[in-house]
Order: structure tokens, then C-alpha cells, then sequence
């Protein structure tokens, strides 16, 4: 029986007992990252690190769920975060789909993968920044915005040296931390996962065959 066999998906079979126990966990993730960077003036965000790991095990409606629910627990202590609700489903969905896709299975693709998934945060981002916060959301890169704004650049050019050029960074960081806690995981339990078997070796699945 030759072939590979197709993986069919939906919304009801991405929420397995196990991916609905994840969600919590990246929603404390977020929390804590977040707070971090946060508190330490971070020139990243840090609060989308379990968002994306969801997203890459388990796919896009379980990651968006995974980042709308950040924002709103974050939200109850500063308010500024449910502005920003639409960011982290982005990127839940985004990531979720490039990992259904198999984005993540070599360098190009991985390359191609981080442009999209910066390129969807920052478009979602800019409007929220610039129309409703001035450009300054007191995060840490609203620092370079800031200091973008008072060396007379626009707005909108203060705004991608700032948030912009540290959501590629962000992003990054939080994918690659992400792929490491994934490359622990059995392949017995990645399988049980939307997306888990794009991350199982193929050595993996001739021995398991």
C-alpha cells in the first residue's frame, strides 16, 4: 500500500484531548515571556513563544486559540494587551498553517516561513500601533520608536525600526525555542498531534514501520 496516507483536517479533529491540554500551558508560557520582557525592557515581546509552539504541534484554530486567550488573560493586568488580541491569532494561524504546510522541514522553507510570519505580524501590528497608541505602546521597542519619532522620522518608518525589525526577531527566537522543545518529544507522542509528523525523523518512521 504504497502511497502516504493524507492526513485529513479540520477544526474538530486539530482539538485532540492532548492539544486541549496544551493550550493552558502556552497561555502560561505567553504569560511569563511576556512579563519578562516586560519588566526587563526586552527589545522583543516574547509573549507568542507558546502561541507558535501550538501552533507548529497542533495547528492553526489551536494556536489562534492558544494567542486570543493569552491576550485576554494578560489583558485583565494591563489593558494594552487586548488591543492586541488580533496579533497573537495571527500569528497562531499563520504559524499553524505554515506548519501544515511543512514549512519547517529544511533551511529555504524555514526562511520563507520566518518572512510570512514576521511580514503577518507586523501588517496586523501596524494599524494597532500607529492608529490607536501613537507608536508608543511602552513595550521595549516603543523605545526606538520613540527615539525614531524625536529624530524626526515619520511614523510609520519609526514604527518598522522599531516593533518591525524586532518582530523578525521575536519571531524567530520564539520558533527556534519552539522547534527545541518539539525535537524532545517522542515520535510516539508527536504523531498523536495535528502537525507532530512533520517533525518525526524518517529514520523514525522506518523503524516504527
Amino acid at each position: 500500500m504504497g502511497g502516504k496516507t493524507e492526513k485529513s483536517h479540520s477544526i474538530k479533529s486539530d482539538f485532540s484531548m492532548l492539544a486541549i491540554l496544551i493550550i493552558p500551558i502556552a497561555v502560561a508560557v505567553n504569560f511569563v515571556g511576556g512579563q519578562l520582557a516586560s519588566l526587563l525592557k526586552l527589545p522583543m515581546y516574547l509573549d507568542c513563544i507558546g502561541t507558535i509552539f501550538t501552533a507548529m504541534l497542533c495547528g492553526p484554530w489551536v494556536g489562534a486559540l492558544a494567542g486570543g486567550l493569552t491576550n485576554v488573560v494578560t489583558g485583565i493586568a494591563n489593558p494594552i494587551s487586548f488591543a492586541f488580541i488580533p496579533v497573537n491569532i495571527a500569528t497562531g494561524l499563520v504559524a499553524g498553517f505554515l506548519a501544515r504546510a511543512n514549512m519547517f522541514s529544511n533551511w529555504w522553507k524555514w526562511l520563507v516561513s520566518m518572512v510570512i510570519l514576521a511580514a503577518s505580524s507586523i501588517i496586523v501590528t501596524a494599524p494597532i500601533v500607529i492608529l490607536v497608541f501613537g507608536g508608543i505602546t511602552g513595550s521595549g521597542p516603543s523605545m526606538v520608536v520613540a527615539g525614531a519619532l524625536a529624530a524626526g522620522a515619520n511614523i510609520m518608518t519609526a514604527f518598522l525600526s522599531g516593533d518591525g525589525i524586532f518582530t523578525v526577531i521575536d519571531r524567530t527566537v520564539s520558533y527556534l525555542l519552539g522547534y527545541l522543545v518539539i525535537g524532545v518529544i517522542p515520535s510516539k507522542t508527536l504523531i498523536k498531534f495535528g502537525c507532530g509528523e512533520n517533525y518525526i525523523k524518517k529514520a523514525s518512521v522506518k523503524k516504527s514501520a
